[in-house]
């Protein structure tokens, strides 16, 4: 493992000159000269220094790459993702979340109740479980009137505002069948109490029960988040999937497009966070982020060992913000999902070919387009 002047990278050597010259290609199609670059580099000299960039003799600093790419108008996640600078996407995925927890402040916005007084909670980590319920502190109910109230429910589809920040992510559950298992009545004792049998395995079914085969019918499960908090959770499951989850058809490029057209909501987050002083900064990331930079750190272990160990605190991460939302992007990224430790005999229905969940990967325009 070599690293870069100032970060990690986690390319191995034979892969620089292929990340020099993809640069390369982005300055030179750009159009904007050498001199140009330089500039926006802050860097006062001739242009070896640029040139050694474009050879792969040494890789440029993020923050020598954040001003290339903000001197060609590139993408800053594309560019890093291709130098191996994953602490760095780790620390975009932070960014991006904090910029949606200043959304749903500002939108009044949040998933469930925020606590009593003195037990409340953020509004982001009450987007863990649900998503977003209110927005503007009316309940979303699709359209469907509110009982308790007169005024017709809300229907966010229908609110341009809501649509530029929020992102509607969903799954469809087909049609499965199902056992439904009746008890047998309950039997009231003297002093007040009762029984009832029930059995421990299905191999030892009480004869009183009532078993049937039920039909679920199909139908679709939906999950709202604030674009930024939909992008982080979209990119790190397509950037750290655990050890034996395998992509979609297509989920690969589909991750170095998302890059590409993230540019300017990264930008956003970065630009709106570095206004707020210093002091008023948490000094790390997130505990499982900082947790997955941990292990990406170990350089005993080679890259393609700890990526999924990694994962497995980016997965929890991104569960930690929002669970439903994590499901349809996983389920929406990959075709089989790992499980550490599974047989055959037990194996769940997630990694079994069809899923009973389906999902898209959302479009990247309506994922990264705000205002």
């Amino acid at each position: 493992m070599r690293t870069g002047r100032q970060e990690r990278t986690h390319l191995l050597p034979e892969e620089w000159p292929e990340a020099s010259a993809f640069l390369q290609s982005l300055v030179e199609r750009s159009g904007v000269s050498k001199r140009s670059v330089l500039a926006a580099m802050g860097y006062v000299g001739g242009t070896n220094r640029l040139n050694s960039y474009y050879r792969g003799d040494r890789l440029p600093s993020t923050k020598t790459l954040l001003a290339i790419c903000g001197a060609i108008g590139a993408s800053y996640v594309e560019v890093v993702d291709r130098f191996g600078y994953y602490h760095e996407i780790i620390k975009i995925l932070d960014d991006l979340v904090w910029l949606g927890a200043r959304w749903l402040e500002e939108d009044e916005a949040r998933g469930e109740p925020l606590g009593s007084p003195g037990t409340e909670i953020s509004r982001v980590d009450s987007l863990r479980g649900t998503g977003v319920l209110y927005w503007k502190n009316e309940p979303i109910t699709w359209g469907q009137p509110i009982p308790w109230s007169d005024k017709p429910g809300l229907d966010p589809r229908t609110v341009l505002e809501f649509m530029n920040r929020y992102f509607i992510g969903s799954y469809l559950q087909v049609e499965q069948q199902a056992v439904r298992v009746t008890l047998a009545p309950i039997e009231f004792v003297p002093g007040g109490t009762f029984s009832t049998s029930a059995p421990l395995t299905l191999d030892r079914v009480d004869p009183s029960l009532h078993r049937e085969t039920v039909v679920v019918p199909e139908h679709t499960w939906v999950t709202v988040v604030p674009k930024p908090i939909g992008l982080a959770i979209v990119l790190g499951t397509l950037a750290f999937p655990r050890r034996g989850d395998v992509y979609k058809e297509g989920a690969r490029q589909y991750r170095e497009s998302l890059g590409r057209e993230a540019h300017n909501l990264v930008k956003a987050a970065k630009t709106r966070r570095a206004e707020v002083k210093a002091p008023g900064r948490p000094r790390k990331l997130h505990t499982y982020l900082q947790r997955a930079c941990d292990i990406l750190d170990d350089s005993r272990l080679a890259f393609d060992h700890t990526r999924p160990m990694a994962g497995e605190y980016v997965l929890a991460w991104a569960d930690s913000i929002c669970r439903p939302f994590t499901h349809y992007a996983r389920l929406a990224a990959f075709e089989f999902w790992g499980e550490a430790g599974s047989e055959v005999s037990g194996v769940t229905s997630f990694t079994q070919m069809p899923q009973l969940r389906k999902a898209e990967l959302p479009e990247i325009e309506t994922l990264t387009t705000y205002s």
